[in-house]
């Protein structure tokens, strides 16, 4: 038999949760009715503008307003409020995007929906590095992988070089760190990358970025040695021998299966017959 005193105890106990929840669902309320006041008139509704079959169409309105609000809120951040509306607001576009992209099984067809998904984020993307203090950005860190994944190298870049610059890390469930994640898909990109391909001397660039950030990093020798692989392919492709030649020395050093030995003899050989 439940006592008097308990009875009342639970009944104060469900009184109280049902305050705080109530308390809970008008914070709530409140952000998104800010949000929706901030925006400029002509895109509420919604937080985002999409087109047909539902592809984003960020009008430059919007991107302004991302980009102000989001730099604004990231340079005011602290450690009791280490994020604002503006990220909250993106983490729960980012995880409806996430679940959408996880019904697709096709990985062509899913770089492609990120591609048409990532200029939703571009404005938010711009704020935080501008104004950012370095908190930890989930939001921010999956663009990034988002931006490796459809070849933007110099959006990637940027990202990864502010979360170098202040220890920010991938999401658990990427299961590799910053510098890891970053070096091994610009290395993949640029080896994918066809020989005569235009913009090469554009991704020489962003690689050796990643090598200036990440060289000295601690990863495992395989994923560092095919980044200077990748390096040393393109420096092959676009007439730069010798410091080819210096970049896959690198590779073998770091992985002797890294399989640029013969790429290595080639060239010493070409050195040899120009006299170099």
């Amino acid at each position: 038999m439940v006592s008097p005193a308990k009875k009342r105890f639970e009944k104060v106990r469900a009184a109280r949760e049902a305050a705080a929840a109530e308390d809970m669902e008008k914070a709530r309320k409140e952000a998104q009715a800010k949000a929706q006041e901030q925006a400029p008139a002509k895109e509420r509704p919604n937080p985002y503008n999409r087109g047909e079959g539902g592809k984003p169409r960020p009008s430059p309105a919007r991107m302004h307003f991302d980009r102000s609000r989001a730099k604004a809120e990231a340079s005011k951040a602290t450690p009791a409020r280490p994020q604002g509306d503006s990220y909250e607001l993106h983490k729960a576009a980012i995880v409806e995007d996430i679940r959408r992209l996880s019904d697709i099984q096709s990985i062509e067809r899913k770089i492609e929906a990120k591609r048409e998904l990532l200029p939703n984020y571009e404005g938010y993307v711009q704020g935080v590095l501008e104004g950012g203090k370095g908190q930890q950005d989930d939001v921010l860190m999956t663009l990034m992988v988002w931006y490796l994944d459809v070849g933007e190298l110099s959006t990637a870049m940027d990202i990864a070089e502010y979360a170098a610059n202040h220890g920010l890390e991938t999401p658990d469930r990427y299961q590799r760190s910053t510098a890891a994640l970053a070096s091994e898909e610009v290395a993949d990109f640029a080896l994918k990358l066809d020989k005569e391909a235009e913009n090469q001397e554009e991704v020489l660039e962003q690689l050796q970025r990643c090598l200036a950030l990440f060289a000295d990093a601690d990863m495992h020798d395989q994923v560092k040695a095919k980044l200077f692989k990748a390096e040393g392919s393109i420096l092959d492709n676009t007439g730069h021998t010798e410091a080819a030649v210096a970049a896959y020395e690198r590779a073998l050093k770091l992985n002797d299966k890294i399989g640029v030995k013969k790429d290595i003899e080639r060239l010493k050989k070409e050195l040899k017959n120009s006299g170099q």
